[in-house]
């Protein structure tokens, strides 16, 4: 991997943990749907860094998560589970962000950002080692 790449990658980590924090302070306090918000685009945000060591660049967000299944989950590189927390996390965010008939409550905010941590967790494991990336 390019140096270049890498620098982006280590970026896009540090992005996704600044969000998964910033998802983590807003359901402290009552902010369900941007605790969503923020979840997902955490997730969206460690997967493209993933994506690069594939060179593989996404900027739409069924593209990212095509490519994040297609090349990760499809191979068994990333256990399944990852695939449907991407999935649940994602449907979350469109729901809270696009329906005006959807209330995202403390307890779903709750599993969104659980999930988009340990997804988190699991993506930056496998960079680190895989890449020796010291995130």
């Amino acid at each position: 991997m390019d140096e270049q790449t890498r620098v982006l990658i280590e970026v896009r980590l540090a992005r996704a943990r600044e969000d998964i924090e910033t998802a983590r302070e807003l359901l402290n306090s009552g902010r369900y749907r941007a605790a969503v918000n923020r979840s997902y685009y955490a997730i969206f945000c460690v997967t493209t860094a993933l994506l690069l060591t594939q060179r593989i660049e996404r900027t739409k967000h069924a593209g990212v998560e095509s490519a994040f299944i297609q090349n990760f989950i499809k191979k068994g590189i990333i256990e399944k589970e990852y695939g449907k927390i991407y999935d649940y996390i994602r449907k979350k965010r469109e729901e809270s962000d696009y329906s005006v008939r959807i209330t995202i409550d403390k307890e779903t905010a709750e599993k969104v950002v659980d999930d988009a941590g340990e997804f988190i967790v699991r993506l930056a494991e496998y960079l680190r080692i895989q890449f020796g990336l010291n995130n």
